[in-house]
């Protein structure tokens, strides 16, 4: 498992796995496949009530959305049909967010290009940051923040430099919530933290085993897939 998202129409969460895109509820029941598409989904992200995805087909996905490599693929209802947007059979986004401004940032897998768009991923512009992301997230002032080998990066100017996040604990994946007020990641020594400034982060538990996704509400609900499956985790909201 990739990502987990919030459902665009508000019922629960979608989780983006090897095998396609599949339900979630509030509870943490894994659910059915949406729609018939068996794509790789290396990278989900929620757009205003569009899903943004990337990745490598599966046996049954249409080949009109990319051989190899997906580029960015688009789906406005809710993950049951998907359109090809940009980068079709080209590139792969493993490392793929939107900020509060609707800007997407992604990092091609390929090159570690790091780039962004501001038009729902139709174009695309790299940043001319250079840096190993294994995971990005924008929070509530439009800050980037990259995890990477050297530990948590951060960018005021839309990726074009990043410098270390101070007292920031050594991430291995890092997600906003949907309002990007609070940020969640998990740490090398599987612990769990969360913080609203980007500072002050706390420790608020431990996953099992190796992290493969995180999510966190507005409420302050986690959710986490490690090696005990799905797992809820709230979180009170200060």
């Amino acid at each position: 498992m990739h990502a987990i998202v919030p459902a665009p129409d508000g019922d629960g969460f979608l989780l983006g796995t090897h095998e396609g895109i599949y339900t979630a509820t509030a509870a943490g029941e894994i659910g059915t496949r949406v729609g018939g598409d068996d794509f790789d989904a290396m990278g989900l992200t929620v757009l205003g009530g569009d899903l943004i995805a990337s990745g490598h087909p599966g046996r049954n996905t249409p080949p009109e959305l990319g051989e190899g490599n997906l580029g960015i693929i688009r789906s406005l209802d809710g993950g049951e049909t998907w359109d090809p947007v940009a980068f079709t059979g080209e590139k792969d986004f493993h490392a793929l967010t939107a900020g509060p401004d609707d800007t997407l940032y992604g990092q091609d897998a390929s090159s570690n290009v790091l780039m962004f768009s501001t038009d729902a991923g139709a174009t695309w512009t790299p940043t001319g940051g250079e840096l190993l992301a294994f995971g990005l997230a924008v929070d509530a002032t439009d800050r980037v923040i990259a995890v990477t080998p050297d530990g948590p990066q951060v960018s005021t100017d839309r990726g074009a430099t990043f410098t270390p996040l101070p007292d920031a604990p050594r991430l291995v994946l890092i997600t906003a919530s949907p309002d990007h007020q609070r940020l969640i990641g998990v740490d090398n020594d599987e612990t769990i933290w969360t913080s609203t400034t980007g500072a002050d982060w706390q420790n608020i538990g431990t996953v099992h085993g190796p992290p493969q996704a995180i999510t966190i509400t507005d409420d302050g609900l986690v959710l986490i897939v490690d090696d005990s499956g799905l797992s809820l985790l709230p979180i009170p909201r200060p």
